[in-house]
């Protein structure tokens, strides 16, 4: 009788994993629209056995009790996130490089309005009638406040720069917070899993689903690795470094970079690095990333939205003395004697040395990063028209003092004078620096003996930002502005320094450099202006098609993800049919055994 009424229970377990299979399947079908849902799946196995002897035909004979739940787990491919993670990040590393890129072409209006090649163009029409009639106010006006326009365009240009690695440095702060939130929350979220699933009997789903977002998210800001416990708690690692264990999190911090003399000499960085952000972490105040490292798909570093920012906006502010320029060698020929070539060649080889100093230094702080390089390669440009223009309406010649060493002094004969009567004196420059004077008066004594008064050149010192002919730190003569006159394009008789204006149109076609110290042509204004939005968009393209395979990839993945993980509403409602139909059969059966032991009873009286 006992062995009827046993046959009870396998009913009721019937029952039991049926309706928690029906709850499982509406929950998938209440989560179908949920981001970062996964799909449970009910599995089922058979209840433990009871023994009913042995005999020589069938051996040992045992009687099941019915089904229950071995787990309700989730339908989630491990391989399948490690590669999504991986190129999310290498995704979101170039699309931040792109976006950089896109946005800088807007400052110089290459997209849209009137681009920096206009200012150009009108700088050198407006040089163009100056030539035609270089001793008329109106058009010696009409140079200066084009010149003027030009100088605010460039000054717009720059600022924009800056403020544009000052909103990097804000996202990068960020990120950098939002980083140290998901490690709290995974953190929690792995004490929830370990509490919820330490008595055996249910696991955390939606806590892992929710965990899994996190890390998701996590892998596109930052390269990860990610240690799954047999306990259901994770370990993570960023860029090789652990940042949630077991029961804590490290921290990660942003620190100004001149405020650190540790970054500042590791990485040769001098007070240009006024408050710029550098990741690292808060216990030992290492940096976060190697930037002495570029990184690249070899070496699967290219990973991570955080380094694509910084990539994008550098670590100080460039000026044209970041970008060297490699000497030139002497020619023998130039010579007078054997003597005179030996010094030059002695002097051109430490040139050489310190330019190769410098190369490595551009290459490695200034080229791979977008904002850096370009500010850098634009402000040479600009240098040169500026010292361009000033150097022939002020002319300087080398003197030799007493001492042996040699200045440069205002060349008097060579330069030109103001127009009318109180205008006769050379030397005023069109751009000047706002804190410097181009000359100083002092009286000197020359190799020969002679004791002289010179207006001697204040030299650029790439040392000290205030002697720089750099876009930050010039601004139009305001003696000229007020006072068109004065600018040195007279002779002394009073007739047009026509040489001087012709020689100020011939810079325009002048090559004085190249694009990059790594190039080998040479351009003028006109063509470095070319080549390097050339080069600003070739950077684009490449960023651009490099998050776009890998948008591509990430979508492939996330596809194949979600055949794994997806809701399919046809599917689980076909469990649900599956599911209720178990639970019907289940009470049949009970309805069956029920009627059985019914008739027993009343048959037997039992």
């Amino acid at each position: 009788m006992s062995g009827t009424m046993g046959r009870l229970s396998i009913g009721v377990t019937g029952l039991q994993t049926s309706q928690y299979a029906l709850n499982a399947t509406a929950h998938n079908l209440m989560n179908t629209q949920t981001t970062g849902f996964t799909r449970q799946q009910v599995m089922l196995t058979d209840r433990t056995y009871r023994g009913l002897g042995t005999t020589n035909v069938f051996g040992e004979n045992k009687a099941g009790l019915g089904v229950v739940t071995a787990e309700i787990k989730q339908a989630r491919d491990n391989f399948a996130d490690i590669a999504y993670r991986a190129e999310s990040g290498r995704m979101n590393y170039y699309k931040a490089q792109y976006e950089t890129a896109a946005e800088i072409e807007t400052y110089f209006g290459e997209l849209e309005g009137q681009d920096f090649n206009t200012s150009m163009n009108e700088l050198w029409l407006s040089l163009q009638e100056l030539q035609k009639e270089s001793n008329s106010i109106v058009t010696r006006s009409s140079f200066i406040s084009t010149a003027q326009l030009f100088l605010d365009r460039v000054q717009d240009i720059r600022t924009s720069f800056i403020n544009y690695q000052r909103n990097l440095n804000v996202e990068i702060k960020n990120q950098v917070d939002r980083i140290n939130n998901i490690a709290k929350d995974v953190l929690e979220l792995n004490d929830k899993i370990l509490a919820c699933e330490a008595s055996g009997i249910e696991n955390a789903n939606d806590y892992r689903d929710a965990r899994n977002l996190l890390l998701d998210e996590l892998s596109g800001m930052v390269k990860t690795e990610i240690v799954n416990n047999v306990d259901g708690t994770v370990e993570l690692y960023i860029e090789g470094r652990c940042l949630v264990t077991r029961g804590k999190t490290y921290e990660l911090d942003v620190l100004k970079v001149c405020d650190s003399e540790q970054y500042l000499a590791q990485y040769d960085f001098a007070e240009d690095a006024t408050d710029f952000m550098m990741p690292i972490w808060k216990d030992d105040e290492t940096a976060l990333f190697n930037i002495n490292k570029i990184p690249t798909t070899e070496s699967n570093s290219d990973i991570g939205s955080l380094k694509g920012l910084m990539m994008s906006r550098g670590y100080f502010v460039s000026n044209y003395t970041d970008v060297p320029t490699k000497p030139k060698k002497p020619v023998a020929d130039d010579y007078q004697n054997t003597a005179d070539y030996d010094a030059a060649m002695v002097e051109y080889e430490a040139d050489m040395t310190t330019y190769v100093d410098k190369l490595d230094y551009f290459n490695k702080y200034v080229e791979p990063y977008t904002v850096t390089n370009l500010m850098a390669q634009f402000d040479v440009l600009v240098h040169a028209i500026v010292t361009g223009f000033n150097d022939l309406l002020c002319p300087n010649k080398e003197v030799t003092l007493a001492d042996g060493t040699t200045i440069k002094v205002l060349d008097e004969e060579k330069a030109g004078m103001g127009m009318g009567v109180g205008n006769e004196y050379p030397g005023t420059e069109l751009f000047v620096r706002k804190s410097t004077p181009r000359y100083t008066e002092q009286t000197i004594q020359l190799a020969d003996g002679s004791i002289e008064t010179y207006m001697v050149y204040n030299e650029e010192n790439e040392d000290d930002f205030y002697s720089l002919y750099t876009g930050g730190n010039i601004e139009i003569n305001d003696k000229l502005l007020q006072n068109p006159s004065l600018l040195p394009l007279t002779m002394v008789t009073g007739e047009e320094a026509q040489e001087n204006v012709d020689a100020m149109l011939k810079l325009w076609n002048t090559k004085f450099a190249t694009v990059s110290p790594n190039s080998l042509v040479e351009c003028n204004y006109m063509d470095y202006y070319a080549g390097m939005m050339e080069d600003l968009a070739d950077r684009g393209y490449t960023y651009n098609n490099m998050a776009q395979t890998q948008q591509q990839s990430v979508t492939d993945i996330e596809n194949l993800r979600q055949q794994v993980v997806g809701v399919s509403s046809d599917e689980e409602l076909s469990n649900m049919i599956k599911f209720q139909h178990a639970y019907n059969a289940s009470s049949r059966y009970i309805n069956t055994v029920a009627e059985m032991i019914e008739h027993l009873i009343s048959t037997l009286g039992v």
